[in-house]
């Protein structure tokens, strides 16, 4: 082999490691920053009294301190079952069994954290008047939104705002 085409061979060697890195590395960057794009479960009620008035919140508190201990399980077993599955996916060889009975798990924690949580919801609500629901969802319509969203209204004028 000519001197000429082995230093071809190693400049294109070096030039295609050099993309596979900067590519594996955005991926990875990507995934570990993920978690910060989402939207995390809310640890409890109380980000539904956090805008209402201070008597409001003082009522309503030994309530959602009990919600909070009921719930904490429960969200700690959902975590649990996502972390097996994360676990199990990346396996080798990939056990699809296992990995389905994990999926079963999961939704099982899922569905039963949601219908607490629903529970919940429906039983602080009704101890709130009209006007406080509304604040509430308020916020909870604001919270569906993406950031991106959110944050680009925040920095619009107010008379040039997106309709909702």
């Amino acid at each position: 082999m000519s001197l000429n085409r082995r230093r071809i061979i190693n400049v294109v060697l070096v030039v295609s490691l050099a993309l596979n890195l900067f590519v594996f590395g955005g991926m990875a960057a990507r995934m570990m920053s993920f978690h910060n794009n989402g939207r995390p479960i809310p640890p409890n009620l109380n980000w539904v009294i956090r805008q209402l008035d201070e008597d409001t919140r003082a009522n309503l508190q030994s309530t959602l301190d009990r919600y909070g201990e009921e719930t904490g399980p429960v969200r700690h077993a959902l975590f649990l079952a996502q972390r097996k599955v994360n676990e199990l996916l990346i396996q080798n060889p990939l056990d699809t069994e296992a990995i389905e009975a994990a999926f079963a798990a999961l939704r099982a924690a899922g569905e039963e954290y949601q219908e607490l949580s629903h529970r919940q919801t429906l039983a602080l609500f009704t101890q709130l008047s009209p006007q406080e629901r509304e604040e509430a969802m308020r916020f909870i319509q604001e919270r569906s939104r993406p950031p991106r969203e959110r944050e680009r209204e925040r920095s619009t004028p107010d008379d040039t705002q997106p309709p909702r």
